[in-house]
């Protein structure tokens, strides 16, 4: 079973530009929806607001209201790394955490969830 997405009110910025402006949205659980327009309009910025990735950059920050089915994204209690268990991202390059090696990067997802498959999977890439 799936959970919708609710927007209300969505503003993003870097520093003191505001990159996103009130944004509303509803998505309706299990259903897919295409975020389409031009390059530079924002479309990353919205989506990586969803999974809370936008705060990664230290001068982003993000206000308004978004529902992942029950749950405040940005509500008291909830860490962005419980969000982004929930909601993956694709990209169309590559887009590693800067601050991270790319081994730390392809290993973060299985660190963060405590997966068994983890330690052989370190194993396989420290034998390279």
């Amino acid at each position: 079973m799936g959970a919708g997405i609710k927007v209300e009110k969505l503003n993003a910025y870097f520093g003191n530009t505001q990159a996103l402006h009130g944004i509303d949205l509803e998505v309706s659980a299990n259903h897919a929806t295409a975020i389409i327009g031009p390059s530079g309009c924002g479309k990353s910025t919205f989506i990586r607001c969803i999974n809370r990735m936008h705060e990664t950059n230290p001068i982003a920050r993000a206000e308004g209201k978004v529902m992942i089915g029950n749950t405040d994204i940005y509500g008291n209690g909830t860490t962005p790394v419980e969000v982004r268990r929930r909601i993956g991202m694709v990209f169309q390059k590559a887009n590693p955490f800067p601050t991270m090696t790319i081994y730390d990067n392809v290993a973060s997802g299985l660190k963060l969830n405590g997966s068994q498959t983890t330690s052989r999977w370190m194993r396989w890439w420290r034998r390279r």
